[in-house]
């Protein structure tokens, strides 16, 4: 049973590891990706800034760049000035932060020193900015802290989204060193909106790594499977063999299978290879031997824990190396050499007591950096309350005293320009008054002239249609003649009857005059039939004809009938109307 305490406790290590991938995978942006916004000095001096700026991160060996340094200093030197001077040491200390720590220290230091942080905030953002790296890389968050926030406020005023992004990154960060995960998280959400805004997808990209490690921490497993494996298949993962290492040893530690562990642990491994990255090597060669471990191989667990411990001792990785001495005295205690399990074991031991100390040491940091940021935040929030109170006091008082000086100036304005106002406004009025009553009236004098012309083209529309179908009927009696007195033959006078009729209106002439006279009169029919129920639908056909202004001839062509039958059902419908001897059926109709 053991060998499966050894590998339960290789992977209870996973939550200081994933932490420690979230900082070597965003510990630094790739600045190449923003804009030059440093103000420019020497043309000779900005070129060569312009070219580190340009320059990635992710190169293997930033050194090989660090003669643009040398070329700075001696600019820096000819001119005499000591902006320059600041930015030469901020590139030289920004070229050495993963290989120097103490170098890089000494030249921030210096650089701050000699930062006019007034003339030039942005130099001074920008070294502040590697100081607050290095004060997390020594494990000092409250004063880290401290400067990120001071940045944050700073990118967000001159609108310099990618080192917002990755202020938020690095609070993030450590806030999840503290085991605030909560709250790493959120910045990490903020991070990528600001690299969303941006238009920095590489870069948003890499720290979706950071959140999918969170939702691990916070307990959402599956989540930050599915965040690490979307990942894994992005085109960028392929192209950064760095990257995609330690997303790779991610999903390993975050898997939920044994088989998912080893497919993880094994294309970690083969990337690894690719990379100049000691730690990252160790932990796939670590991930590899426990593996083995669990499927009873102990020659392989053997081989991939010895160069484990190569690597880990010879980066004086402490962590790792407790992992892989552990490992080594299992892995020997069950090859039954004895000697040598006791040797690893005791090397394990006297690791586990100096890191477990250091251990100790940083909970105890950890507890106190809470306090510290919570003192912090309370600070801020008072200092932001105290801010606006100020300016809001400062505001009343310039309002009141701007309020006075000119309240007696605007009386004096308004008592003597009051009549004036007031004979301004009847004349506005009176005029805005007679061009109202001249647009209505021009506007009405429009609506009558378009409803008589569709009047006119409705009667005309009725008579054409009459008169056509009265043709049709003339010619449907012609040929019935010619039938009859054996002119034409009956097939011939079927076909052409049935021709006519379908070209001869019947019901649908009334639907269609109703739908347009509807048109252009509204509701009339409905009106009429409410006010008259006993109308009949031939009355209000009769009617309708009345209001478009048709003569009793024309209204008789359009029925068929004979003028007198007109003068007969107008005389009845006056009587169902109720109207007086002297009111015209006319004016009644046109007023409906």
């Amino acid at each position: 049973m053991m060998y499966k305490c050894q590998f339960h406790y290789l992977c209870s290590m996973k939550n200081a590891f994933l932490i420690y991938l979230c900082l070597i995978s965003c510990q630094l942006p790739i600045w190449g990706s923003n804009p030059y916004r440093w103000k420019a000095i020497d043309m000779a001096f900005d070129s060569l800034g312009i070219q580190l700026e340009m320059t990635s991160c992710k190169s293997n060996n930033r050194m090989e760049f660090y003669p643009l340094v040398n070329d700075m200093y001696q600019i820096a030197t000819q001119k005499k000035n000591p902006n320059l001077l600041v930015r030469a040491l901020y590139w030289d200390a920004w070229l050495q932060f993963e290989t120097n720590t103490e170098k890089t220290e000494a030249l921030i230091l210096q650089a701050l020193e000699k930062a006019d942080s007034a003339a030039y905030s942005y130099d001074f953002a920008r070294i502040s900015f590697v100081k607050g790296m290095l004060l997390a890389k020594r494990n000092i968050y409250p004063e880290a802290y401290r400067v990120f926030k001071t940045q944050e406020n700073y990118f967000k005023s001159i609108g310099d989204l990618y080192n917002l992004g990755y202020t938020y990154v690095n609070i993030g960060s450590i806030m999840r060193r503290i085991g605030e995960y909560q709250e790493g998280y959120k910045y990490y959400l903020l991070a990528n909106e600001a690299f969303r805004k941006g238009g920095f997808d590489t870069d948003e990209l890499k720290n979706e790594h950071n959140i999918g490690i969170s939702q691990y921490h916070l307990g959402n497993q599956q989540k930050a499977i599915d965040i690490l494996t979307t990942l894994l298949q992005n085109k960028i993962t392929e192209d950064d063999a760095t990257l995609k290492v330690d997303i790779l040893t991610s999903l390993y530690y975050v898997s939920k299978t044994l088989t998912d562990k080893e497919r993880y642990a094994r294309e970690a491994y083969r990337t690894a290879q690719h990379v100049t990255n000691k730690t990252s090597q160790t932990y796939t060669l670590i991930n590899m031997g426990a593996i083995y471990i669990y499927k009873h191989d102990n020659d392989s667990a053997l081989f991939y824990f010895k160069k484990a411990r190569q690597l880990a001792e010879a980066n004086k990785d402490a962590y790792s190396a407790i992992h892989t001495l552990y490992g080594l005295s299992e892995i020997f205690d069950r090859k039954n050499e004895p000697d040598s399990a006791y040797q690893c074991l005791k090397r394990y031991l006297q690791y586990k007591e100096e890191t477990t100390g250091h251990a100790k040491s940083n909970e105890i940091n950890r507890l106190e950096v809470r306090a510290a940021i919570k003192q912090y935040e309370k600070e801020l929030k008072e200092a932001d309350m105290n801010m606006r109170k100020h300016k809001r006091i400062t505001l009343i008082i310039i309002f009141s005293v701007t309020f006075l000086a000119i309240i007696g100036f605007y009386i004096l304005w308004i008592l003597r320009k009051k009549e004036k106002i007031n004979k301004l406004l009847k004349e506005a009025e009176n005029r805005e008054l007679n061009e109202r009553l001249e647009r209505e009236k021009l506007q009405n004098e429009q609506f009558l002239m378009k409803i008589d012309l569709k009047n006119r083209e409705l009667t005309s529309n009725s008579m054409i249609m009459a008169e056509k179908n009265q043709l049709l009927k003339e010619l449907m009696g012609q040929i019935e003649d010619f039938a009859s007195q054996g002119l034409l033959p009956r097939q011939q006078e079927k076909a052409l009857n049935y021709q006519i009729k379908k070209h001869l209106g019947t019901g649908d002439e009334w639907a269609f005059f109703k739908l347009h006279f509807e048109e252009v009169h509204p509701n009339f029919f409905l009106k009429l039939s409410e006010r008259h129920p006993v109308l009949s639908e031939n009355d209000l056909r009769l009617c309708a004809y009345i209001r478009i202004g048709m003569t009793n001839k024309q209204i008789a062509q359009m029925l068929y009938v004979l003028p007198e039958t007109i003068n007969t059902s107008r005389y009845r419908i006056r009587k169902k109307l109720h109207l007086e001897q002297d009111e015209s059926l006319e004016d009644y109709l046109r007023r409906i």
